[in-house]
């Protein structure tokens, strides 16, 4: 007898139980992603081992937590006496009946599951249930597609299959529990005590899945760009429950284009379509400036416009990053869409105002693969910097599996100590930046994700010559700061922001790149602001592009503009062509004012103009930057009101609508373009206005 054999005859007996029914159900699992990987191996492509290995190795880890989820009901009822199956002919027969039925159901999954993707090339979501009515037609199109009868066949032969391997291996009759005799000593009581919390605890970490803070995600498996990868990698009923809150989907098609005609002319669609409801636009900036440039974004958390140095604040809590502004053409109506961080990073990288009304979109695994202008910097090293996990907001699947060549350094990956919740200190994340960025030799792009100037807002062991200052209450009051540790912390974090440039300007990286500074989103302030009133000040925030041995003389633009304007305004300065299928629009391109607008959940913001839409959906016209800009004054102005809500109406169809209608695609002129290209803009900067 093997020593594993040895202990499972030793184990008391619901023990024992769990173990070999998990054992058996893996098994069965195992076998599914075997299939699964041979007959879909065509899609496998040039896949590197490596990936092939690791969404095996992420499979088994959703495996075993769909085995434990299902055995769970064991665990918690089996000690009800009637239920116990090691005292109880009844129990016995009540759970192999339970154990079979689960597998049967999660057989009939997997077949499902296999059509599914062979159709449509995607693993089984909650989108299916759209398609079940009416349930007759659905029924029939099934009954007429697929071969129904001989898998309900082979679904009966392996049910009974595994019916009788569970019956003989894991429910063998005579098997009592070991009880504990009365007389027991205190020694034995606390052994069988101890190994009952071993147990638990060894089940309890098989269903959080991973060593890390955040536990096993489905975007674990979106680590490579590969579908079928990504697919190896699911386990389908588990990804089919992590869709059911977003089942249904958002959008409606009619909707979107009963707005298309106005969304296109302000998105300048080159060639409009209403059947097909394309937004694609092919842009080809008209000069490029030497070389190829790097492209480095630094997001800034809870890096509120109003606390900023540059843009007003008396306390100068933000030295550093004022000088950079000043060099840089700094946007001083720069307005993020929503107020989160994860919103925040999906609407940059997509496009897409991020308007899913569940959960934030990057935490929907139905919309995971998106098209964006990163994919347009070819022949890129593409690196991503966090302090702490990359699996915090599933951001891991919607980075990874939409950007090739990209490498991840999040929390492990660092030498210096993990601080709080938010991993590592935005300084030492710095630091570790410049020095992977210094080592490149071909052109790179980067992410560097900040999260410190956040709640707890702790003070780092390892951090420089910074120093917290301390303030009275009523001053930090007066320039909005809710207390002394958030002050520190934005100090904290344009301190680390100044030493990275302190040491990028050492580097030979430096002068070849440009360096896109912003916000994610903004903070409500302490004293009465009619910004405030208006819900502006969450939403107001820097946006800075920083290259002084590419872009020239620093300048201030006070016109507005949207987090969403990010990526096409750097690949514009780069000289960079790109086929862009969401709203932004290079903001150095001049257009008519009455198209210059920022888009916010529940509004939309002009030059002159805010427009609220309440819950009701009763709209509120501002002259947001007048001294009676909490009044209401869409009285006075019918028409710009009326325009206003259109275009906000049909801002909040389109983003629904492209949320789920923007897969990944080449960044190439479209066919209809290619054969007849208009002539592209001349890419002329606007004015310089100092704010």
């Amino acid at each position: 007898m093997s020593p594993s054999s040895a202990v499972l005859r030793r184990a008391p007996g619901r023990g024992r139980i769990v173990a070999l029914v998990v054992g058996v159900q893996l098994l069965v699992a195992s076998l599914m992603r075997g299939i699964f990987a041979v007959v879909f191996w065509e899609g496998a492509g040039a896949t590197p081992l490596a990936d092939l290995s690791r969404a095996v190795y992420l499979g088994f880890k959703f495996d075993l937590r769909l085995a434990l989820l299902l055995s769970l009901p064991f665990v918690v009822l089996s000690w009800i006496p009637v239920l116990d199956p090691t005292r109880r002919a009844a129990g016995r027969r009540i759970w192999i009946g339970y154990f079979i039925v689960v597998q049967v159901v999660a057989l009939v999954v997997y077949l499902i599951d296999f059509g599914h993707y062979a159709y449509l090339g995607a693993r089984l979501d909650a989108g299916i249930l759209e398609h079940l009515r009416p349930i007759s037609i659905a029924m029939e199109m099934l009954w007429e597609s697929y071969p129904v009868v001989w898998g309900a066949l082979a679904v009966a032969a392996l049910g009974a299959g595994y019916g009788v391997l569970i019956a003989t291996v894991a429910f063998r009759p005579g098997e009592a529990t070991r009880a504990i005799p009365a007389g027991a000593s205190g020694a034995r009581r606390w052994r069988h005590a101890l190994v009952a919390v071993a147990a638990t605890l060894v089940y309890a970490f098989g269903l959080y899945g991973n060593w890390s803070w955040y536990p096993l995600r489905w975007s674990a498996a979106f680590f490579s760009p590969s579908a079928y990868v990504s697919a190896l990698g699911l386990n389908p009923i588990l990804f089919f429950v992590d869709t059911l809150p977003n089942r249904e989907p958002p959008f409606d098609a009619q909707k979107t284009r009963a707005h298309y005609e106005e969304m296109a002319r302000y998105l300048e669609v080159q060639h409009p379509d209403p059947t097909t409801l394309s937004f694609a636009r092919y842009t080809q900036p008209s000069s490029r400036p030497p070389g190829r440039p790097n492209l480095v974004l630094i997001h800034l958390e809870s890096f509120a416009a109003f606390k900023t140095g540059i843009l007003g604040n008396r306390l100068d809590p933000t030295p550093a990053f004022d000088a950079i502004a000043r060099d840089s053409i700094l946007f001083t109506r720069f307005f993020t869409p929503v107020g989160a961080t994860a919103r925040a990073v999906f609407g940059l990288v997509t496009g897409i105002p991020d308007l899913n009304p569940v959960d934030t979109a990057s935490r929907n695994p139905r919309i995971v693969s998106q098209h964006t202008l990163i994919s347009a910097l070819d022949g890129y090293e593409k690196f991503y910097f966090l302090g702490g996990s990359a699996a915090w907001g599933n951001i891991r699947g919607l980075l990874a599996h939409n950007i090739d060549r990209l490498t991840v350094y999040e929390e492990g990956d660092y030498a210096a100590p993990r601080e709080d919740s938010w991993g590592v200190s935005d300084l030492a994340m710095f630091e570790q930046a410049n020095a992977v960025l210094t080592q490149q030799t071909e052109p790179f792009f980067a992410f560097i994700q900040t999260a410190g100037n956040h709640r707890p807002y702790t003070m780092p062991q390892h951090r420089g010559t910074f120093e917290p200052m301390a303030i009275e209450a009523g001053i930090l009051r007066e320039n909005d700061f809710h207390s002394i540790e958030a002050f520190n912390g934005i100090r904290l974090l344009d301190y680390s922001l100044g030493r990275f440039f302190d040491l990028a300007r050492e580097q030979a990286y430096f002068t070849n790149t440009i360096f896109v500074l912003y916000g994610d989103h903004g903070m409500h302030a302490v004293g009465r602001n009619p910004w405030q009133e208006l819900r502006l000040l969450d939403r107001w925030v820097p946006l800075a592009f920083y290259a002084p041995g590419l872009i020239g003389e620093g300048r201030h633009i006070d016109t507005v503009a949207s987090l969403v304007d990010v990526l096409p305004t750097a690949l514009g300065l780069m000289g960079i062509p790109y086929l862009n299928t969401t709203f932004g629009r290079d903001l150095l391109v001049p257009r008519p004012a009455e198209r210059q607008f920022a888009m916010a959940n529940d509004g939309v913001v002009t030059n002159e103009f805010l427009l609220r839409v309440d819950p009701r959906g009763r709209s509120r016209l501002h002259r947001y930057g007048s001294d009676t800009a909490t009044v209401d004054v869409s009285p006075r102005y019918p028409e710009e009101t009326v325009a206003l809500r259109r275009l906000h109406d049909a801002i909040r169809e389109t983003a629904r609508y492209m949320l789920y209608h923007n897969p990944p695609r080449p960044h190439a002129a479209p066919a209809i373009e290619s054969a007849s290209p208009p002539p592209a803009p001349a890419v002329r900067r606007q004015p310089a206005s100092r704010g």
